[in-house]
C-alpha cells in the first residue's frame, strides 16, 4: 500500500511530463507548417524590398547624374546661383530626357521603406516562429505524437492502478499525522518544562547560597545554644546573676569595711588609753552604757554577718565564687557585641527577604519581557528569511539568483528577444540567443547566476555556450545585442530613437557572406533615419560606404579628409 502510494507522485510526474511532451509535439507539428509558410512569406517580402531598394537607388543615381540640369532649371536671370553664387548664367546645363524629380525619388524611397517594413515584420514573425519551433522541438524531442499519446495512456493506466491500491492509505496517514502532531506538542511541552526546571534550579542554587550565608552568621551569633532566642535568654540571665552577685559583694564589702573601721577605731582608742590590746581595754571598760553600746554594735554586726553569710550561700554566688573574678567590662562588651550581631542578623534576614521579593518581581518582569520579545523574534525571523532569499544565501531561493540579478534577468530577456531579430538576419536565420538562469561555463571571473546567455543553433536544434562561437560569430552576436539594447532603450524612452550609432572594429573577423548580411542590417538602420558610424581598417568596407572620413597620419599629427562617393 505504501509502495503504491509512493509511486503515485512519480506516475503523476510522468503523466505531466508526457502531457507537456505531447502538447509540445503537437505544437511542433503545427509550427512546422506555419514556419514553412512564414519562411516563404519572408523570402517574398525580402525580394520585393530588394527590388524596391534597387528602383530607389537607381532613381537616386539618375537624379544625381542630372542634378546639374535640375539646379539649372531653378535659375533666374539676375538671381545668384545656389552653387557658385554668380548672378550670370552663360551656359546652364540642360535636363536629361528621363530626368527623375525629387517627388519621384521620395515616392520610390517611401515604397522601399514600406517594403522593408513588411520584410522586417515578416522576418520578425519568422524568427518568433523559429524560436517557438526550436523550443517546442527541444521540449518534445524526436518522438512522434502518436507514440507519445500511447505512452501517456499507459502512464494514466498505471496511475489509476496505484491510486486504487493506495485508497486505504489516507486514514492511516491521517492517524500518523495526528500522532506526529501530538508527539511534537509533547516534545515542545517537555522542552518548556525542562527550561523552567533549569531556571528554578538556578534560582534555588542562588537562594541556597544566601541561606547558607545567613545560617553561618546565625550559628556564629548563637554559640553553643540551640536557638538564637535561647542564647539571648542565657546571656540575659547571666547578666542578671552577675548584677545580683555584684550587689551582694558590694554589700559584704561595705559591712566588712564598717567592721574593720570599728575594730580599728576601738584598737586605736585602746592604745590611746594605754591598753596594749583591745581586749584589755574592753575588760577595763566597765561602763554599762558603753557595754550596752558595744552590745548593740555587736548585735548589728552579727545580723549583717548572717545576712552576708546567707547571701553567700546562694547557688548562683557559690557558682560565681568558684569562677575567677568576673571582668565586668568584658561581659558588658560581650553583651553589646551579641546584641549588635543579633541586630545585624535581623537586618541580613530582612535584606534577604527583600531580595527574594525583588527576585520574584524580576522573574515576573523578565517573563513578560520574553513574551513581548516573541513577536519581535518572529518579525526578525521573517525579515532575515526575506534578506537571505533576496541575497541567494539560502536553499529556499530555488533559482539561486539575487534580487538584483532577477530584475536584470528580466531586462536581459527583452534585450535577447530584440537582438534575435537582428541576429537571425545576420546569420542566415541560424542562431538565436536564449537567456538562461545558469552561469556561463565559458566565462571567467565572477558572474551572477541568472545573467547567462546560450546560443540555439536552429539548423541542428542544439544549444551551446557563447564561448564556443568563432570570432566573427562572437562579433555578430555582440552587435545584435547592442542593437537589441538600443531598440529596448528606444521603446522605454517613449519612442525617442537613438539617432546615431558607432561601431568600432570587429569587421575583420567576418567572412564575405557574414559581412554582406551585417551591412544589410546596418543599411536597414540607415534607412530608418539613423546615422551609423563605422571605425574600421577593412578595405572592403571602404568600397561599400559612400560617405567617409579618412584619417591621414603625418609627422605633424593626424588630419581628417572627408570623402564622398564621387571621390572613391
Amino acid at each position: 500500500m505504501t509502495k503504491a502510494a509512493d509511486q503515485i507522485p512519480q506516475h503523476e510526474q510522468d503523466i505531466q511530463t508526457l502531457n507537456a511532451h505531447l502538447e509540445a509535439a503537437r505544437l511542433r507539428d503545427t509550427l512546422t507548417t506555419e514556419l514553412a509558410s512564414a519562411a516563404q512569406a519572408e523570402t517574398d517580402h525580402a525580394t520585393e524590398a530588394l527590388e524596391a531598394k534597387k528602383r530607389w537607388l537607381d532613381l537616386r543615381e539618375r537624379r544625381l547624374d542630372g542634378m546639374a540640369g535640375e539646379l539649372a532649371s531653378e535659375l533666374t536671370d539676375g538671381a545668384p546661383c545656389s552653387v557658385c553664387g554668380s548672378p550670370q548664367h552663360p551656359n546652364p546645363a540642360q535636363l536629361l530626357p528621363d530626368q527623375p524629380t525629387r517627388q519621384d525619388e521620395e515616392k520610390a524611397r517611401t515604397l522601399h521603406e514600406q517594403a522593408d517594413t513588411l520584410r522586417t515584420q515578416a522576418s520578425r514573425h519568422h524568427n518568433e516562429l523559429a524560436t517557438q519551433h526550436a523550443e517546442a522541438a527541444g521540449a518534445a524531442g524526436p518522438t512522434p505524437s502518436d507514440e507519445l499519446k500511447a505512452q501517456l495512456q499507459k502512464a494514466k493506466a498505471a496511475h489509476r492502478a496505484a491510486c486504487d491500491a493506495a485508497s486505504a492509505l489516507p486514514a492511516v496517514q491521517e492517524t500518523l499525522t495526528r500522532l506526529r502532531t501530538e508527539h511534537d506538542t509533547r516534545t515542545q511541552q517537555r522542552q518548556e518544562a525542562q527550561d523552567r526546571v533549569t531556571e528554578c534550579q538556578a534560582r534555588t542554587k542562588t537562594l541556597a547560597h544566601q541561606q547558607s550565608t545567613l545560617a553561618d552568621t546565625l550559628a556564629t551569633a548563637r554559640g553553643t545554644a540551640t536557638t538564637l532566642d535561647e542564647r539571648i535568654t542565657e546571656l540575659s540571665r547571666t547578666a542578671k546573676n552577675l548584677s545580683g552577685a555584684i550587689d551582694a559583694a558590694q554589700k559584704a564589702a561595705d559591712a566588712t569595711s564598717r567592721h574593720r573601721d570599728a575594730t580599728t577605731t576601738a584598737t586605736t582608742t585602746a592604745h590611746d588609753a594605754g591598753f596594749p590590746t583591745l581586749e584589755e581595754a574592753t575588760a577595763a571598760l566597765k561602763d554599762p552604757q558603753l557595754l550596752d553600746q558595744w552590745s548593740q554594735e555587736l548585735d548589728q554586726w552579727g545580723k549583717d554577718d548572717a545576712v552576708v553569710t546567707d547571701l553567700l550561700k546562694t547557688s548562683n554566688l557559690l557558682e560565681a565564687s568558684l569562677q575567677p573574678p568576673a571582668d565586668l567590662q568584658a561581659v558588658a562588651k560581650a553583651l553589646l557585641e551579641a546584641e549588635d550581631r543579633m541586630k545585624k542578623t535581623a537586618a541580613t534576614r530582612q535584606q534577604a527577604r527583600h531580595q527574594v521579593t525583588a527576585l520574584t518581581e524580576l522573574t515576573s518582569t523578565l517573563t513578560a519581557r520574553l513574551n513581548d520579545l516573541k513577536p519581535l523574534q518572529a518579525r526578525h525571523a521573517l525579515t532575515d528569511r526575506l534578506a537571505t532569499i533576496a541575497s541567494a544565501a539560502t536553499t529556499a531561493n530555488t533559482l539561486s539568483m539575487e534580487l538584483e540579478a532577477y530584475v536584470l534577468a528580466a531586462r536581459l530577456e527583452e534585450i535577447a528577444e530584440a537582438a534575435n531579430i537582428r541576429l537571425q538576419a545576420m546569420t542566415s536565420e541560424r542562431y538565436l540567443l536564449q537567456h538562461t538562469a545558469d552561469k556561463d561555463a565559458g566565462r571567467r571571473g565572477r558572474l551572477k547566476s541568472g545573467l547567462g546567455l546560450r546560443i540555439l543553433d536552429t539548423w541542428t536544434g542544439t544549444e551551446r555556450e557563447t564561448s564556443t562561437l568563432s570570432g566573427g560569430e562572437t562579433f555578430t552576436a555582440s552587435l545584435a545585442l547592442a542593437l537589441g539594447l538600443a531598440d529596448v532603450v528606444t521603446q522605454e524612452a517613449s519612442g525617442r530613437p537613438l539617432g546615431t550609432l558607432f561601431i568600432d572594429e570587429g569587421f575583420g573577423t567576418l567572412d564575405e557572406q557574414n559581412l554582406q548580411e551585417v551591412m544589410d542590417v546596418l543599411d536597414q538602420l540607415r534607412a530608418g533615419n539613423r546615422a551609423v558610424g563605422i571605425v574600421s581598417h577593412v578595405t572592403e568596407l571602404s568600397r561599400r560606404i559612400p560617405s567617409q572620413l579618412n584619417v591621414l597620419k603625418n609627422r605633424n599629427g593626424s588630419t581628417l579628409r572627408p570623402l564622398i562617393s564621387t571621390d572613391l
